[in-house]
């Protein structure tokens, strides 16, 4: 009879992927979040929807991985990361340099891009305009 140690082992050697693990971290992840919206007081800075659709942003980089080893480390480090949110070892700051701020820059970007004319992104973006050659 294989120890509990040696199971686990065994199912990580195998090269498929389980996506049902992402998935139900992820939604471990979603059950979090309120808790952590409240006691990091993120509130004021984000509402718990985006803090969902930046955590979903985080996943979509990590669609294509085949490896079930890597998408086992992926899981280990991601789960060390939310035990840091929620034992508040990490503080609020953390929470909005590496979550929000991204996410909401991210937004402004988009915004500018499409709000301008280019004879006015171009005036934004460098310290002396190019103006278009008149015809």
């Amino acid at each position: 009879m294989a120890s509990r140690l040696a199971q686990v082992a065994a199912q990580t050697l195998s090269k498929e992927v389980d996506h049902s693990k992402a998935r139900h971290f992820y939604l471990e992840i979603c059950r979090c979040l309120p808790f952590i919206h409240r006691l990091h007081k993120a509130h004021e800075v984000v509402s718990l929807r985006e803090l969902r659709s930046i955590i979903k942003e985080k996943f979509a980089p990590y669609k294509d991985v085949k490896d079930g080893r890597v998408v086992d480390l992926l899981i280990f480090k991601a789960r060390e990361d939310l035990e840091t949110y929620l034992m508040m070892h990490k503080q609020r700051h953390h929470l909005i340099t590496e979550f929000v701020e991204p996410y909401q820059m991210k937004k402004m970007e988009v915004v500018k891009l499409t709000g301008n004319t280019p004879f006015l992104d171009g005036f934004f973006s460098s310290p002396y305009p190019q103006t278009p050659p008149k015809l």
